[in-house]
C-alpha cells in the first residue's frame, strides 16, 4: 500500500547490488570471498585512535558534542591543508562531509538537472553510478585502457551527445588504483584529458581514495594539483578524499576542495541533509594530524598490503588459464579480470559460490544498458594469505572446468 505514496524517484531508485551480492555470501561455510571493497582490521589504529578520542571528549567535549559547523571543523581543514601542502588554498575551498559518497552527492546535486549527462571511467565504481541514478542524471561510460579513460572514445562520445542536444555536465574519474580495474592513469594522459576538459568546458570530479596506498612506483600528481598548479585553472577539478581505507570506513571521514563557490554550494546541501559532519571524529582526525600520526600510518598500511597483492598476482599467474587476463596494480585494494567473451560472470558467481569463492560481476559497474558481462572484481585486502591461495585456486580450476 505504502508504495503508491513513494515518489517516481524513490520507486526507480537502486539498491547497492554490491551490498545484496556480498550478503548472499554471508554465513556459507567454508567460503572465501573476494567480493567486498573492505580494508583489513588488522590496519586500523586502534590504539592511537582510542586515546584520541578519550582526549577529545575529556578536554574538547563542551565543543564537539555540542552542533558543529556545516562545512566541517575547522581545526580538521587547517590540519588537511597543512598535510597536503596547499599553502593557496583557505578553509573556503574544503568541505568535510560524512563519507566520500556525501561530498559526491553534494557536488552532484549542486551540478544536475534532470537528463543532464556524466561522463565516467567503465566499469566504474557502483557507489557513485546509484548516486548518480537516484538523482537522474544520464550516465555515459567510456572504456579504459592500460592508461586510463581512453580519451580518443571520450571525444567520440562527447562529440555524439552534443549532437544529440544533451548537456554534459562533468567527468567523474577515479584516476589512482581505480575501483573496480586497479588501473593508474599515466601523467601523460592526466595532462591530456585536463587541457581537453578545459577547452570543451566540461569540470572534472576526481574521486581520490586511494592514491596514497600506493606499494611501489612512482607518485603521481592528482589531477587537482595539475590543473591548479600547471594549469592555473582554479575550478576544473573538484577532489574528493575519503579515510575510509586508510582509518577505517566506519568513522565516515572524507573530503571535497575545489572552487570555492562550488563548495559553498556543496555546504549549502550539507545543512540540508546532515546539518554537520559527525563533530566528535572530525577533531579526533584533526588531532590524527596534528600529532604526525597520517604518513607513518599509511606506510604501515602500504608494507601490510604489499605482500597480499603479490601473494594475488602470483596466485593468477600460476593459476589460470592463459584465457584470462587481469590488471597488474601496484597499489589500491583491487584488480580486474577478464574472461573469454563467451562467459557471463554473473552465472559464474552462482556457480562459484557452490564452490566456496565470491567476487563480484564486473557487469555491477557499468552504467545500466552498457554492461560487459565477461569480467569481475577481486579484492585482496580482506582475506588471509591462505585464502588468497586457495580461493584463486577454486576459482581458476571453475573456470577451468565451463571453458574445457
Amino acid at each position: 500500500m505504502i508504495k503508491n505514496y513513494l515518489s517516481h524517484t524513490t520507486q526507480v531508485m537502486k539498491s547497492s547490488l554490491i551490498r545484496e551480492l556480498v550478503a548472499a555470501t554471508k554465513n556459507v561455510p567454508g567460503l572465501i570471498s573476494f567480493a567486498g571493497g573492505f580494508p583489513s582490521p588488522a590496519t586500523f589504529p586502534k590504539e592511537i585512535l582510542s586515546k584520541l578520542y578519550a582526549e577529545v571528549l575529556t578536554d574538547e567535549g563542551r565543543d564537539v558534542l555540542q552542533y558543529g559547523a556545516s562545512e566541517g571543523d575547522s581545526q580538521l581543514k587547517s590540519e588537511l591543508l597543512k598535510w597536503e601542502g596547499y599553502d593557496y588554498l583557505t578553509q573556503d575551498n574544503l568541505v568535510a562531509t560524512v563519507g566520500a559518497t556525501n561530498a559526491i552527492y553534494y557536488m552532484t546535486r549542486a551540478l544536475i538537472d534532470e537528463g543532464d549527462v556524466i561522463l565516467c571511467e567503465a566499469p566504474s565504481f557502483l557507489g557513485s553510478l546509484v548516486v548518480f541514478d537516484a538523482l537522474q542524471a544520464d550516465v555515459q561510460g567510456i572504456p579504459m585502457d592500460a592508461d586510463g579513460i581512453d580519451l580518443n572514445r571520450m571525444v567520440e562520445k562527447v562529440k555524439q551527445i552534443r549532437e544529440s542536444g544533451k548537456t554534459i555536465k562533468f567527468l567523474y574519474t577515479i584516476p589512482d588504483f581505480q575501483n573496480p580495474a586497479g588501473i593508474s592513469m599515466s601523467l601523460k594522459r592526466r595532462r591530456e584529458l585536463l587541457k581537453y576538459c578545459e577547452a570543451e568546458g566540461l569540470l572534472v570530479m576526481e574521486d581520490n581514495p586511494y592514491s596514497r596506498l600506493r606499494f611501489s612506483g612512482e607518485e603521481l600528481p592528482t589531477l587537482f594539483r595539475i590543473a591548479r598548479e600547471e594549469m592555473k585553472n582554479t575550478y576544473l577539478v573538484t577532489e574528493i578524499i575519503s579515510f575510509s581505507k586508510i582509518l577505517g570506513p566506519g568513522m565516515r571521514v572524507a573530503y571535497a576542495k575545489g572552487d570555492e563557490s562550488l563548495i559553498g554550494k556543496m555546504v549549502s546541501w550539507q545543512q540540508k541533509v546532515n546539518v554537520s559532519p559527525d563533530c566528535v571524529t572530525e577533531r579526533v582526525v584533526a588531532k590524527f594530524l596534528a600529532g604526525g600520526y597520517m604518513n607513518p600510518h599509511i606506510q604501515s598500511i602500504c608494507e601490510f598490503y604489499k605482500p597480499y597483492l603479490a601473494k594475488m598476482l602470483d596466485t593468477l599467474s600460476a593459476t589460470m588459464p592463459a584465457y584470462v587476463q587481469w590488471t597488474k596494480p601496484n597499489g589500491g585494494i583491487f584488480l580486474w579480470l577478464w574472461l573469454p567473451e563467451d562467459i557471463n560472470a554473473d552465472k559464474l558467481f552462482f556457480q562459484a559460490k557452490d564452490h566456496l569463492v565470491a567476487f563480484i560481476p564486473g557487469s555491477k559497474f557499468y552504467p545500466e544498458g552498457q554492461e560487459k558481462f565477461n569480467c569481475l572484481r577481486l579484492n585482496y585486502t580482506y582475506s588471509t594469505l591462505e585464502q588468497i591461495e586457495t580461493g584463486i585456486g577454486r576459482l581458476a580450476n571453475l573456470i577451468k572446468t565451463i571453458y574445457a
